[in-house]
């Protein structure tokens, strides 16, 4: 099933439930706003779910930090769509490694489920979150052991792009990351990435 990576979900929402199986009003998402936990402003969480909302999507919201691996496992099963929300990717990074999310995700989308991420969401798939230091902060996942992301897409989806916010930050990332770092793919806040097996490409 597909794979949509975005800056701002909230922002191509409504573009991406066209590219899905079935009505919104019949799909029930797994709203996991786990990056979230570690800020104290969740504006674009909350913008994010409330956009599914009002699309029609059965929305729940499931913290694999705060639900016991068995729990969790439980809890994502009913689930149409996987979503997963911004924050801070290492935060969430090490949280899917801890609660066995990783290898669940693996099972989930393999059986047919679709995902959805925003912002860290999306670059929790990539091969590595290193390079999104320039916007988060390492030190919110002391027990995070590697940076290695979850290879579901063979490069670094590079959020937010463009964003007047993190301009200087992009600008000292790029130099090296064109020089030697990891193959990326830069997604603008109004842009997804979609992803079917091997092939992608950027809509919006």
């Amino acid at each position: 099933m597909p794979l949509f990576l975005t800056s701002i979900a909230c922002e191509v929402l409504d573009q991406i439930a066209a590219h899905l199986d079935g009505d919104p009003h019949d799909l029930k998402v797994a709203f996991i706003p786990t990056a979230s936990n570690p800020s104290e402003n969740k504006e674009g969480t909350e913008n994010d779910r409330n956009k599914l909302v009002s699309l029609g999507f059965q929305v729940f919201d499931v913290d694999i930090a705060a639900t016991g691996h068995e729990d969790l496992r439980q809890a994502l099963e009913p689930a149409d769509v996987i979503f997963v929300g911004g924050g801070n990717t290492f935060y969430l990074l090490q949280e899917a490694r801890r609660s066995g999310f990783d290898q669940m995700l693996r099972d989930l989308v393999g059986n047919g489920r679709s995902y959805i991420g925003s912002s860290a969401g999306s670059v929790l798939l990539g091969t590595t979150i290193e390079p999104i230091k320039m916007m988060d902060d390492p030190k919110e996942a002391p027990e995070l052991a590697s940076y290695d992301g979850l290879g579901f897409v063979d490069f670094v989806p590079l959020v937010h792009y463009g964003n007047e916010e993190f301009v200087e930050e992009y600008g000292a990332a790029l130099a090296e990351l064109y020089s030697s770092g990891p193959r990326f793919v830069l997604v603008r806040d109004n842009e997804f990435l979609i992803v079917r097996g091997d092939h992608w490409r950027i809509c919006g």
